[in-house]
């Protein structure tokens, strides 16, 4: 895939079950500068920029992007990102109470554990892509440990029948447009991240400096 691949911004893509408009609205609200496209019947979005609009350590575009949640109306959203040379997939399922779940495969060991992510499994990831694939041969692919990440990502996304490969290795394709996020959005990002660690450092210098009680000492 050498010929292929994209340097600068990296390799993401979202697909989300709604029109561009109302995709548009949804990413000018956010942190990242995106590009999207009209994908039969899924609008496709990848990260325009490396980096976020947000200040650090929230300016990673790729992981920004992955982990932003969409709305209910917007659901289920399928994620295919190379990040920290793993491939990682992700679900946004309908319901009130769904979690996002996870799925990371790794070159040299497969698909890996993520204990503190709900699981993303095979037959979730086929049946929110539309129910067309086979199970058996998504499997396989993140059965191997051979390969590249985004590899394996073009792999599952062409078996699971779904547009978007031009998106997630190029980042462009016909039809696409840039999205620029609100200033104020991300001004209220900022400050609301900037207020929780200031909180937590408040609170851990509290605690750090209160004196024991009678009881406190370790056994």
């Amino acid at each position: 895939m050498a010929d292929d691949v994209r340097t600068g911004a990296g390799h993401g893509l979202l697909l989300v079950r709604r029109p561009p408009a109302s995709v548009g609205r949804w990413l000018r609200k956010g942190l990242v500068a995106s590009t999207m496209a009209p994908l039969a019947g899924w609008t496709g979005v990848t990260v325009a920029e490396h980096t976020a609009r947000s200040a650090r350590p929230f300016d990673v575009a790729l992981e920004v992007l992955a982990a932003r949640p969409a709305p209910r109306g917007a659901r289920p959203v399928l994620g295919f990102f190379a990040l920290h040379g793993k491939a990682t997939f992700s679900l946004q399922p309908s319901g009130l109470r769904a979690s996002q779940q996870w799925l990371v495969w790794q070159p040299g060991a497969g698909v890996v554990e993520t204990p503190s992510l709900p699981r993303l499994g095979v037959p979730a990831l086929v049946a929110a892509s539309g129910g067309r694939a086979e199970p058996g041969a998504v499997a396989a692919v993140l059965r191997s440990v051979e390969g590249d990440p985004l590899d394996v990502l073009v792999a599952v996304l062409g078996l699971l029948g779904l547009p978007g490969r031009d998106l997630l290795v190029r980042g462009d394709c016909t039809g696409a447009s840039d999205v620029e996020p609100g200033g104020r959005g991300v001004q209220l990002f900022d400050r609301l991240m900037a207020d929780e660690a200031q909180h937590r450092a408040e609170w851990e210098a509290a605690w750090g400096a209160a004196p024991r009680r009678s009881g406190d000492e370790a056994p």
